[in-house]
């Protein structure tokens, strides 16, 4: 009897130690399938701000603020913010890693790095801002309709704009004009600037700058033979914008450009679109793709606020008159 009872023990045992088993098995299979739900709760954003432009982290800043308010708290969306070196191979190794890293969107700011992104995103959603005539570099076949998993928010401001204000002013007969071909935006600024010599009566004298040296000797040698310095924007020469532009006070020669907050740096004349409300258009876009709306369906945003500054403490100081008409089509003016 004493055995019977031990053998039906042991079975009961058994048994259990099988039921709890079994009923690990389950749980972990249900952990297992439920992981991969559990972690996409959690997005993961990457930004690419290249050349470590001031502008750019002011635009970003904007952008992170705009997405928290929008309900994207740190337990939804993780940001992981590049600021790559000014070359191809550096934006192309932040894409890479972008992607490699599983990244559910790409942010770019600047034309170099969104066309870089354009070929190395392999799919993934790409948001670019700052981007001087997405259209006319082939970064998106028309505003309204991208043609691919890439939008955004241009910085497009008339090159037409400044010259005609210029040839107000201070009618020119030669500008220079400061260009990196390395970059495809500031070509073309340079081109169109040069469309307008021909519409307002003025010859442009191109540089292709490569490095801070030649930017300098292209300025000194300007002297006596310009009547302006015209700055594209390109990273290259954002960064040693403000002492271009003291160079080229030195030598008499007023400074007009479209690189943000030049006139605060001693430009003469600047045609801006703000680096703040690019960062919140872009943020707006990014609600929309990580709420689950395609790229494709969203149409390229362009700048609303765009401000023509006009620094009358250089006026003064090169002795230029401005005229009142001219000056009353400023949106800011810096004394």
């Amino acid at each position: 009897m004493r055995r019977l009872s031990v053998e039906l023990l042991s079975k009961e045992t058994s048994m259990k130690i099988r039921r709890l088993a079994a009923g690990f098995m389950l749980v972990f299979a249900i952990v297992m399938v439920d992981a991969p739900l559990l972690y996409a709760e959690q997005q993961f954003v990457a930004s690419i701000i290249t050349g470590d432009l001031q502008r750019y982290h002011n635009a970003h800043d904007a952008f992170i603020k705009i997405l928290r308010a929008g309900g994207m708290g740190e337990d939804k969306v993780k940001i992981y913010v590049q600021t790559p070196n000014p070359d191809a191979m550096s934006w192309a190794n932040s894409i890479r890693k972008a992607v490699g890293g599983g990244a559910d969107l790409i942010i770019t700011y600047g034309a170099p790095v969104t066309l870089v992104a354009q070929k190395e995103a392999k799919g993934i959603p790409v948001l670019f801002a700052d981007v001087y005539d997405p259209v006319a570099l082939g970064i998106v076949k028309n505003l309204a309709a991208t043609g691919g998993a890439i939008s955004g928010i241009a910085s497009t401001t008339p090159v037409e704009t400044l010259a005609r204000t210029l040839s107000e002013i201070h009618p020119p007969k030669v500008i220079l004009a400061l260009f990196s071909s390395s970059e495809q935006g500031s070509l073309l600024q340079e081109k169109r600037m040069a469309e307008q010599g021909k519409k307002y009566g003025f010859t442009v004298i191109k540089a292709d700058i490569k490095n801070r040296d030649a930017a300098k000797k292209a300025i000194s040698d300007a002297a006596g033979k310009a009547d302006a310095v015209y700055i594209t924007e390109s990273i290259q020469l954002t960064q040693i914008v403000q002492e271009l532009i003291a160079l080229a006070h030195e030598k008499r020669l007023p400074v007009l450009t479209q690189i943000p907050e030049s006139g605060e740096k001693g430009a003469f004349l600047t045609l801006e679109a703000d680096p703040v409300e690019q960062g919140q258009l872009l943020a707006v876009h990014a609600l929309q793709v990580l709420g689950g709306q395609k790229v494709f369906t969203l149409p390229v945003r362009t700048p609303k606020k765009v401000a023509l500054v006009v620094n009358m403490k250089v006026a003064e100081e090169l002795g230029i008159t401005v005229p009142f008409q001219a000056l009353s089509l400023a949106t800011r003016v810096i004394k």
